[in-house]
């Protein structure tokens, strides 16, 4: 049934399916079935800084399996969902935030490639180098947490005198969709492409696995949606996030 769900619309169920397939140790999922379909599901992906959950289809029955962590960001599937998730979490002492974002996806025929040659894949040799662009990204991570993200994830940097300046990653990759998230540039070297060539050598390497490539994007960022944009992204959906953090 998972099966069919993913490649009833890949987009939307790529969590599902990697989250299930390659990191069972780390999410809790409550499904609500009817016969042999999945009609809803609450997934549960367990962080070691962030929890990510997504409740979607008729999921309403399924929020009082909800257990964020301290701090957690929703994805919802259903204007539907907003009050009751709210609702719940708030009455639980978690603060919340409403914000809505854009998925964005591009193909081996919209793809409009930019200095991809700019930017290189990263490795535990770029530890330090990677720690200090976290640091002034404000998403600091431990030295154990860096590596396992330089080792698990595909990351691309751009450098300039040696010294890191714009990252991006595939954070989930499977045969039909890549994910790619995490594009930060250090504000000073913006204005110079450097986000764009990141975000076009990750994208690339999708293309030429055979996968699309998806990746999120706040509704109000306009400056990254033009970037994404002339790389040959388009919108696909706009959902509502629930950005939760413990009182």
């Amino acid at each position: 049934m998972i099966r069919d769900l993913f490649f009833s619309d890949p987009l939307v169920h790529v969590y599902l399916f990697y989250d299930i397939a390659y990191e069972v140790g780390r999410v809790d999922v409550w499904f609500k079935v009817c016969g042999n379909s999945i009609r809803a599901y609450l997934l549960t992906w367990k962080g070691s800084s962030v929890c990510g959950i997504h409740i979607w289809g008729d999921g309403e029955d399924l929020i009082k399996y909800l257990k964020p962590c301290n701090r957690s960001v929703i994805h919802l599937y259903s204007e539907g969902l907003i009050e009751p998730v709210m609702s719940k979490l708030s009455s639980e002492g978690f603060k919340c935030e409403l914000k809505y974002f854009y998925t964005m996806e591009v193909n081996e025929g919209s793809f409009k490639p930019f200095k991809p040659e700019l930017a290189r894949r990263l490795g535990i040799g770029d530890l330090s180098q990677f720690l200090r662009i976290k640091e002034v990204q404000g998403r600091s991570v431990s030295t154990e947490v860096a590596k396992e993200l330089l080792s698990k994830l595909r990351y691309y940097g751009v450098f300039v005198d040696s010294e890191l300046v714009s990252i991006a990653c595939a954070y989930l990759r499977t045969p039909e969709v890549w994910v790619v998230g995490d594009v930060f540039t250090h504000p000073d070297y913006r204005g110079r492409g450097f986000g764009k060539a990141v975000t076009s050598a990750i994208t690339r390497d999708a293309i030429l696995s055979g996968a699309k490539a998806i990746l999120h994007v706040e509704v109000g960022n306009v400056v990254a949606i033009k970037l994404y944009e002339r790389l040959g992204y388009v919108i696909k959906r706009k959902n509502p996030w629930v950005f939760v953090s413990r009182g």
